[in-house]
């Protein structure tokens, strides 16, 4: 049987370039260091975003139980567990 393990896009280091700039796309790619842009590409700021943006939706309860559930889910499939645990602790 094989064991596959499926990437997850969206990394602690990821994660740690997108807080180091506030969420700011514009100031990281004014000032983003070129070993930075390598590893965090602009679908994935962009995925980041949106994940953020449902967390706090969910976090200050304007979302529905079903779109919790669901944003959780993507979160869990698409995040490294370290990267899941710091995107909820919103």
């Amino acid at each position: 049987m094989w064991c596959i393990e499926i990437m997850k896009r969206i990394t602690i280091d990821k994660l740690n370039i997108y807080q180091k700039y506030g969420g700011d796309n514009d100031g990281f790619a004014r000032a983003g260091k070129e070993v930075e842009k390598q590893k965090l590409n602009s679908e994935d700021w962009a995925l980041i975003d949106e994940l953020i943006q449902s967390l706090e939706l969910i976090s200050n309860g304007l979302a529905s139980g079903d779109f919790a559930k669901k944003t959780l889910s993507r979160l869990a499939e698409m995040a490294d567990e370290q990267a899941y645990r710091q995107l909820t602790k919103v």
